[in-house]
């Protein structure tokens, strides 16, 4: 069973929260903090931190593992669900895959078709995995992203996976497609971008919004690391979300 950890207040309302790739589900301590009255369940996705000895295979079957952990760890259901970057492409499968989790998702940092270029960005991530594990790259790439070497979302001195795990993680995210599957999602999608992202990621936004029943799409001003970066926006944009107030005002439609 995939490790979980609980965070913030333990009898708050229970929200999932899956985290990026390169990270662990302690990198939301910072987030969580931020935001009141919620038990936080930031469990360690297959092939990272507590969870490295379950591999990672497919984001359809890492959903699968957070329905087992779901149905038989302990964890409230239906959930809303919070993702970012790699916890968002396996948010997504989940909510397709185990609707009857999940009460809604916010999922932030994603596109629901390949990449344009996967050709050649995926021999690209192969061939720089092995240097993205050292702690002086993943300071480097993280400081390229704004997020500093202080705070739960900071590289720690040792790599939350391994390399064959890494370079799982940027072929999956290259080659996923579920653009045929968007108007069968039965739970309500919250789709986020950072307004100088990918632009594959931000029309994969527009997308959602147009092609799910019940979904929106919505910009902040940043790019990937957005929410690690923007740290009061993001947790104000999940409290918001999880009250059903209106967003913050720095989040544009797509």
């Amino acid at each position: 069973m995939l490790h979980n950890r609980v965070l913030g207040d333990p009898s708050g309302r229970p929200v999932l929260f899956l985290h990026p790739g390169n990270a662990a589900g302690l990198a939301w301590a910072d987030t969580v903090a931020r935001i009141p009255g919620v038990a936080a369940h930031c469990p360690d996705l297959p092939g990272f931190g507590e969870s490295r000895e379950i591999p990672l295979e497919d984001y359809g079957k890492s959903a699968d593992a957070l329905a087992h952990l779901m149905r038989e760890g302990g964890v409230p259901t239906p959930i809303p669900v919070v993702g970012y970057s790699m916890g968002a492409y396996t948010g997504m499968m989940l909510t397709l895959r185990h609707p009857d989790l999940v009460s809604a998702a916010l999922l932030n940092g994603f596109q629901v078709g390949p990449l344009k270029g996967a050709w050649w960005l995926i021999p690209f991530m192969y061939l720089i995995s092995p240097v993205m594990t050292t702690r002086f790259m993943r300071v480097r790439s993280f400081r390229a992203l704004g997020i500093g070497e202080s705070g739960s979302w900071a590289p720690g001195p040792e790599s939350p996976c391994d390399v064959p795990t890494l370079r799982r993680v940027g072929a999956l995210a290259a080659r996923f497609d579920v653009r045929d599957r968007l108007p069968g999602l039965e739970r309500p999608v919250t789709a986020l971008a950072g307004d100088r992202e990918m632009p594959d990621i931000r029309e994969s936004v527009a997308r959602i919004a147009r092609d799910v029943p019940d979904a929106r799409g919505l910009l902040a001003p940043g790019g990937h690391g957005w929410p690690a970066v923007e740290l009061d926006l993001f947790a104000e944009t999940v409290s918001a979300w999880l009250d059903e107030r209106p967003l913050p005002a720095a989040l544009k439609p797509a």
